[in-house]
């Protein structure tokens, strides 16, 4: 594991500057919005939204390259170490923003194939201005993907904060396309590639079907390994001996984090085989890719004109 590039207080003053210039941003594409027809006027505010967007940019930059980078599971098929960077000094950091997550994209090994994960919040919820989606309390799995024969997972430990959390790692021989994903551990979407090797965005809903508890089941069945908490040399484990992740008390529904509550966000899906199901329309900027609503002049992350 690399230790962060940053010590907290720089973290933290990162952050804050973070927070405030999207606030700005948000403001100057409403501006822009309300003066569409003002020739003068929306020169000089698209003046100040690229000033705004190049420092936040940088900004950004500078808060992911002092992330750190977090050797965090085995693939049990290759035994290859799967390294991710992660902010892990608290839930307040737009790495864990839901909507517009601050992330590197990294090369991920042949057989990565998605990552989820759980935080148990204790106490009163902290109060952050994104909306977080954490997880559940306790580990789980997906049982949709387990039950491929192709994919296996791997469970270990984190702490976030002051907060214990748990990541797992689906491994898969068989990387298609045609095998759909699941939303990447505290966001609302995933990435993968098409059978050209191109990069897709695509969603999942947190409905009841892609969530287990009972980790022991799949550990018997050879579909779930696990890492001993603290373990740095990341040794698969597939007992459910001295297991330390079975039984562990905590709510057992994914939650979303907002204005410092938490609500329970699992969704029942129930269509009616004689009607036509709803698919979740999803617009993407065509710039950067992220999810756009329909009606806006302008993308919320990289201020591109759609209209």
């Amino acid at each position: 594991m690399r230790e962060a590039e940053f010590t907290i207080e720089e973290r933290n003053k990162l952050i804050a500057e973070i927070i405030q210039l999207r606030t700005r941003l948000e403001e100057l594409r409403d501006e822009m919005d309300d003066s569409s027809e003002n020739d003068g006027m929306l020169a000089e505010l698209e003046l100040e939204h690229d000033k705004t967007q190049a420092e936040l940019e940088t900004i950004s930059e500078a808060y992911t390259n002092g992330l750190a980078r977090i050797e965090i599971s085995r693939c049990p098929f290759t035994e290859e170490t799967l390294i991710f960077s992660c902010d892990t000094d608290g839930l307040d950091g737009p790495w864990w923003d839901a909507e517009n997550p601050l992330r590197l994209i990294e090369e991920q090994m042949e057989t990565y194939f998605a990552l989820t994960g759980s935080v148990n919040i204790l106490g009163n919820p902290p109060d952050i201005p994104f909306i977080v989606k954490p997880g559940p309390a306790v580990p789980w799995v997906s049982p949709r993907l387990l039950e491929n024969d192709d994919i296996c997972a791997v469970l270990s430990y984190v702490k976030i904060g002051l907060y214990d959390a748990y990541v797992v790692v689906y491994f898969s021989k068989d990387r298609s396309y045609e095998i759909e994903r699941i939303n990447t551990w505290g966001t609302d979407s995933y990435l993968a590639e098409d059978a050209d090797g191109a990069a897709v965005m695509g969603s999942t809903f947190e409905e009841t079907g892609d969530y287990n508890f009972d980790l022991a089941k799949w550990i018997t069945q050879g579909k779930l390994k696990w890492i001993s908490v603290g373990d740095r040399t990341l040794e698969l484990q597939d007992s459910i001996d001295n297991c330390p992740y079975l039984d562990l008390e905590g709510y057992q529904y994914p939650v979303l984090l907002r204005n410092g509550t938490l609500e329970n966000c699992m969704i029942d899906i129930d269509f009616d085989e004689d009607e036509p199901s709803e698919e979740k329309e999803i617009n993407f900027c065509p710039d950067c890719g992220s999810e756009v609503e329909s009606d806006n002049n302008f993308c919320a992350k990289c201020g591109y004109k759609l209209r």
